[in-house]
């Protein structure tokens, strides 16, 4: 059904129904003739379980065609505001009565609650990246500012004000031991939307740091809210007689000495600057290749997943997941496909070379052990739990870390060339031709 046919099919389920004495029960709600209801002076009001697919159609419909809305607001926030324009505007009204003037009257009316409840955000994000200070520094729109520093600078002048407003999120940082804070700007976006918008911003921020700096130190940089470990991790067990407690640190940054961090990012400048452009057009939802940045985002995002993942049979899907996405794979066939094209294209080497001078194992191999692995534990042919992966992880690790770094590089040279499209074949073929590739 088109708009207007889908108005009017809600329209003749816009129903009130008279409250009943009696308790709220399960069994009640059940009962309930309803898709989507309220309570209101006169009773039950809203859109009957007939109707409740055609009001969820127009609502996607409305969302996902009007850019604005789809970067900055939830389809929750926007169902629920069409849901309040229709019981104010159309209950009572007939469904033979309804226009494409109605259709045009709602459009309106979601623009006009968009351009009221949107705006500009500033946000602060506690994050875990290194125990040890270091000066500020910059991942494209995201700023990171290690926590004394970051305190050094707040008012402080007003006591009450203070232990207000940053109080109780120092209190939380200080007892997780999150010793950075991440700033960002979001433009024309719903509060709720802004800061998943932040977030999302951040995570990639600390993937690309996650580049630069090796697993062994990084796999646990996150945001405080993020999924993450407990900086200890405390044991005990019982043998022969004894009980034997014992306790890890596990803080990401733990071994990296006074000065080491800033030093890596300082080396990696133009890596941290390439991923910040990408993290800046993810952001602002603008850009000149949107769908080539967007696989960029999307595949670093899995790999920050991915490199968190303690278990290695879960690690490996998330790794292999993050290839699929950046080369846009769209089957298994397809996957190992595009595995193989993308080392020719970013490294040269033919399927049958060797993926590198100290292993026996060919491009092509490679490519297909890695999607196998995948389907066998997404399909249960592996066992999720007793299969060992850690062989494919590393070998993984190393792949995603390389082909985001070669990617973001050449996505920007590429976006610089005239009749650049945004088509990853077109984009590869781009990458072949300056690489010297056949």
């Amino acid at each position: 059904m088109n708009r207007l046919e889908l108005l009017r099919h809600i329209v003749a389920n816009l129903h009130v129904q008279p409250l009943t004495a009696g308790l709220i029960t399960e069994q009640s709600l059940d009962a309930s003739p309803f898709a989507r209801a309220r309570l209101g002076p006169q009773g039950t009001i809203g859109v009957l379980r007939a109707g409740g697919e055609a009001f969820s159609d127009l609502t996607d419909a409305i969302f996902r065609e009007a850019p604005l809305l789809l970067r900055g607001s939830t389809f929750k926030d926007v169902s629920d505001e069409v849901f309040l324009i229709l019981i104010q505007n159309f209950l009572g009204r007939k469904a033979s009565g309804i226009a494409a003037a109605d259709v045009s009257f709602v459009e309106l009316a979601i623009e006009k609650w968009f351009a009221a409840n949107s705006g500009s955000h500033h946000l602060y994000i506690p994050c875990i990246l290194t125990p040890r200070p270091a000066p500020a520094f910059r991942v494209g729109p995201i700023l990171f500012t290690f926590i004394d520093d970051f305190v050094e600078r707040l008012p402080k002048d007003n006591q009450s004000v203070f232990d207000l407003t940053y109080s109780g999120v120092l209190k939380e940082m200080a007892a997780q031991r999150a010793g950075w804070m991440a700033e960002v700007d979001v433009d024309r976006c719903m509060r709720k939307r802004g800061e998943e918008l932040a977030e999302l911003s951040v995570d990639l921020a600390i993937a690309a740091i996650q580049i630069v700096i090796h697993p062994d130190q990084s796999r646990y940089m996150s945001r405080m809210t993020a999924r993450t470990v407990p900086r200890y991790r405390f044991g005990l067990s019982e043998g022969g007689g004894m009980v034997s407690p014992t306790v890890t640190n596990q803080e990401p940054g733990l071994a990296l000495g006074a000065g080491t961090f800033e030093h890596y990012l300082k080396e990696a400048d133009e890596i941290i600057k390439a991923a910040g452009a990408q993290i800046s057009a993810f952001l602002t939802g603008s850009g000149a290749l949107p769908i080539l940045c967007s696989a960029w985002a999307d595949a670093a995002y899995w790999y920050h997943e991915g490199l968190a993942e303690p278990l290695d049979t879960i690690a490996v899907p998330k790794l292999e997941t993050a290839i699929e996405v950046l080369l846009r794979s769209e089957s298994s066939s397809g996957s190992q496909k595009r595995v193989v094209e993308a080392i020719g294209t970013f490294y040269g080497l033919e399927p049958d070379q060797l993926i590198n001078p100290t292993s026996q194992v060919t491009v092509k191999e490679f490519a297909k052990d890695l999607v196998r692995d995948r389907s066998r534990i997404l399909h249960g042919t592996w066992s999720t739990l007793a299969h060992s992966m850690r062989a494919s992880r590393g070998s993984l690790e190393g792949l995603v870390v390389k082909l985001l770094a070669h990617y973001m590089f050449e996505v920007q040279i590429y976006a610089g060339t005239p009749g650049a499209t945004d088509a990853r074949d077109a984009f590869l073929s781009f990458v072949k031709a300056r690489r010297g590739v056949p």
